[in-house]
């Protein structure tokens, strides 16, 4: 990205100023896509470390239109993934609790399959997995646990759900 040198430059001073102007905006813009707080807070924060990480490159006329623009994406994707993570999670739940047509054999030869690919799981993503879904944790209690972002909980039930559906689909019932 070719940058430009000249005095608008954002200070590390005129950043905090920005930060307490735009942040509430900016929250509040987020909300409007997703009607979570706890994750509109930590898109918006998202976007305040990468303009931090990128500060040197922003100027004073651009910076509102680039936190608008960097919320508004961060939002689509999170619903993007979100939606992927309910197909997943219905697939499973369709999986493992779908007794109708199966025998009590079957569906405990099912459910003992379950187990093996979630044992099999890289110990993280198996501990997430077994938090939220086996002790009904949420993602902000199990960030806390592990010192991650919700983000970062998501990603690893998105590929929890993803291995599940994966090895569930080549085990017939």
């Amino acid at each position: 990205m070719k940058t430009h040198k000249d005095s608008s430059k954002i200070t590390m001073d005129e950043f905090d100023r920005i930060y307490d102007k735009y942040y509430p905006q900016l929250l509040y813009y987020a909300y409007g896509f997703v009607e979570d707080s706890e994750i509109c807070r930590d898109i918006v924060s998202d976007v305040f470390g990468q303009a931090w990480e990128n500060v040197e490159r922003l100027g004073n006329a651009t910076v509102g239109s680039f936190l608008y623009s960097c919320v508004r994406n961060k939002c689509i994707d999170y619903l993007r993934h979100d939606q992927a993570a309910r197909q997943y999670a219905e697939y499973l739940q369709e999986a493992v609790e779908d007794e109708e047509g199966m025998t009590p054999e079957e569906y405990e030869e099912r459910m003992n399959n379950v187990k093996q690919i979630i044992s099999e799981l890289p110990p993280r993503t198996r501990f997430v997995l077994e938090q939220c879904y086996f002790n009904n944790k949420k993602y902000r209690e199990v960030a806390e646990i592990l010192d991650i972002t919700s983000s970062a909980v998501k990603k690893h039930i998105m590929k929890a759900l993803a291995i599940l559906r994966e090895r569930l689909s080549v085990i017939k019932p």
